[in-house]
């Protein structure tokens, strides 16, 4: 009897090991216009979710195409933005994320300023979404929903879509 099993017999056996990393598409959809730029925020669940989704008051890289992948490691959250629109529907996919807990949060940026604008009484006066929320769930002059309603698991590829809610123009 031999029991000599060789590495290529017993790798041929074992299952292949899981990708921890899956790529995230967000479709965000019901722009009201051209102007400005769409900004997504990705939230992984850290001890930070409870700023979630005032990206203003978390420490973060804001990243660009050409820079390197999202770094939940030292930044829990992870900013890119879309420019030039050209539709009023538009699309992005944060490659290779952690498997984990993340939320979404996209805005409309009209005036290409950088910030969620809000007004009187912090209402505000930009359209947003949430992932996990529907646009008409969205309370349109209370600026945040928490990071807990919005919350999804990510652990394979992708696609989430987002339909932004506006302000009542007064």
């Amino acid at each position: 009897m031999r029991f000599g099993i060789t590495l290529a017999a017993l790798a041929g056996a074992l299952p292949a090991l899981a990708d921890d990393f899956a790529d995230l598409r967000v479709d965000v959809s019901g722009l009201r216009s051209y102007k400005g730029r769409v900004v997504l925020a990705l939230w992984a669940d850290t001890a930070d979710s409870s700023k979630y989704p005032d990206h203003t008051k978390v420490q973060f890289r804001d990243e660009r195409p050409g820079d390197p992948l999202c770094d939940f490691a030292n930044f829990p959250v992870c900013i890119r933005s879309i420019g030039s629109l050209q539709n009023l529907t538009v699309s992005y996919t944060f490659p290779h994320i952690p498997e984990g807990d993340y939320a979404v949060f996209v805005f409309h940026d009209e005036n290409s300023n950088g910030i969620f604008d809000t007004g009187l009484f912090r209402r505000p006066v930009e359209g947003r979404g949430f992932s996990q929320t529907l646009p008409e769930d969205v309370n349109p002059v209370a600026a945040r929903i928490g990071f807990y309603k919005a919350r999804f698991a990510l652990a394979a590829p992708r696609t989430l879509v987002i339909g932004l809610r506006y302000p009542p123009r007064l």
